[in-house]
């Protein structure tokens, strides 16, 4: 019973979700929602969801909107039952996580198990949804999942994660899933669709392409037109001239469509979706297609500069009922927060390597040595007389070197190997010390001590070596000086 008062009050909603995020449709197109969804009611199968896959320790659903179920007030009274949809289509997957037990892996269905729900960050805070982050050292509110056997795990590591369909246990059970053909080739729509659809909206076609086909009895695929969408449906709430791009299923003489509305530039005479698209609408790409008790149902992925979209299609009564799940903010170029333990971690050790010295730790800059997009730390006192290096490994902060106000910290990076050389001079005498990183881990330790230009004495990860084996062994280094420039950021006093 409780099942069915959650899918009612997510599926009674979608007379606004359903359609185009934020767009208003007239009367007739929402009855016609209505209608179409209404017949849903009777299933009570949880929705499959969308599972944010870098690697097998970093598996989840990620949230997109808060977990306390939303209260109609003045403020969000015009756009309610949309924050609602979002909501209750959110709640569904909380409420039924342990039962989400299968991944589709291309064809394959491999068996997951859900492990646990994420909040807060290792600071305490709460994360809030709505962001794809890229890399696993950054957190996101979610529900975590896990792969049964590890054999199924993926044959690559994302850095930029990808996301996988995960269905509930009865899902399968009640519906029948659908080969799906990719095609790669630029091939356009049939032209009596184009036409059609030519005459419908009296535009012209800029771009069509047929992206997939179902069953062998469905094609799916895209029309870009040109110029302004002057029928588009009146939104008080987005003020500017329309383009239009239609997503199109074809199946024999029917075709189902979905508009998707885009902003049309009068001056330059382009039509834009995404930020940076270029002008040219992006399709969606088909996770998985399905004939349930009440027709298709394809789950799809709209890839975009910036931004991933996911969500279900409902073919109802010569309609695409479009049931978007998020248009998830795509980060890039993030750096990886220092928490609390982190930073209490990296102190110890830097205390510990110099005995006598009580000053901290107060300023960090990152450091981008092996290209293994895990960053290395450089952190320095407040005088700038001692610091040291840090990486991370498993998450856990390791101690490369430290340097003090009579030592000289290089850094170098090459070919996917790193260096943090420390040198020492006194008088006539050097000494020098090179830390060789690849995958986040010291891989090499040489040290040397030099006499007026004179090698006296020299060592590789503890072997003794001759002058002219170390020289050699110098001339094969990686030499190529990496430019640290002069920012640092400062370290919260309450993380000291």
């Amino acid at each position: 019973m409780k099942k069915l008062i959650i899918l009612a009050i997510c599926m009674m909603a979608m007379t606004i979700g359903c359609k185009n995020k934020g767009q208003t449709a007239d009367a007739d197109a929402d009855s016609t929602v209505v209608d179409s969804v209404l017949a849903e009611l009777n299933d009570t199968t949880p929705l499959p969801m969308f599972l944010y896959y870098m690697n097998p320790q970093y598996m989840q659903t990620v949230y997109w909107t808060d977990i306390k179920e939303p209260k109609k007030d003045e403020d969000n009274a015009n756009y309610f039952n949309e924050i609602h949809t979002s909501w209750s289509l959110q709640d569904m997957s909380r409420r039924n996580a342990a039962d989400y037990t299968k991944m589709l892996v291309g064809e394959k269905w491999v068996d997951i198990k859900y492990i646990g729900e994420v909040l807060k960050n290792p600071d305490g805070e709460e994360m809030y949804g709505g962001e794809l982050h890229s890399r696993t050292s950054i957190p996101s509110p979610g529900l975590k999942y896990a792969l049964v056997n590890s054999k199924d795990a993926l044959k690559k590591d994302y850095n930029y994660g990808e996301f996988y369909l995960i269905v509930h246990q009865d899902y399968l059970t009640s519906r029948k899933m659908l080969k799906c053909e990719y095609l790669q080739s630029e091939k356009p729509l049939p032209q009596t669709v184009i036409k059609k659809m030519e005459q419908k909206y009296n535009m012209k076609a800029k771009h069509s392409q047929l992206c997939a086909k179902i069953d062998g009895r469905y094609s799916q695929g895209y029309i870009q037109f040109i110029g302004e969408y002057k029928n588009a449906p009146k939104d008080n709430n987005r003020d500017y001239k329309k383009a239009l791009a239609l997503e199109v299923i074809v199946k024999g003489d029917s075709i189902f469509t979905e508009e998707v509305i885009g902003y049309y530039d009068e001056e330059s005479k382009t039509c834009t979706w995404n930020a940076d698209d270029g002008g040219d609408y992006c399709s969606v790409g088909i996770h998985a297609a399905f004939e349930g008790p009440q027709g298709l149902e394809i789950c799809y992925e709209r890839g975009a500069p910036e931004s991933r979209t996911v969500g279900i299609w409902f073919l109802r009564n010569g309609e695409i009922i479009n049931q978007q799940y998020e248009c998830y903010h795509a980060m890039v170029d993030e750096q990886t927060p220092l928490w609390k333990k982190d930073i209490a971690q990296m102190q110890k050790l830097f205390q510990n390597s110099l005995k006598g010295n009580k000053n901290p730790l107060t300023k960090y800059q990152f450091l981008y040595l092996d290209d293994d997009n895990v960053e290395e730390i450089w952190m320095r006192t407040e005088d700038n007389r001692r610091g040291a290096v840090f990486t991370f490994k498993d998450r856990k902060p390791q101690l490369i070197a430290t340097e003090d106000e009579k030592s000289t910290l290089t850094f170098i990076s090459e070919k996917g190997k790193g260096c943090v050389k420390v040198t020492h001079e006194e008088g006539n005498f050097t000494s020098m010390k090179l830390f060789i990183l690849k995958g986040s881990q010291v891989v090499e330790r040489f040290a040397l001590q030099d006499l007026d230009g004179e090698i006296t004495d020299a060592e590789l990860n503890g072997k003794t070596l001759t002058k002219w084996e170390a020289a050699d062994y110098l001339d094969k280094t990686p030499s190529e000086v990496y430019d640290t420039g002069n920012y640092f950021i400062n370290i919260d006093k309450e993380k000291f």
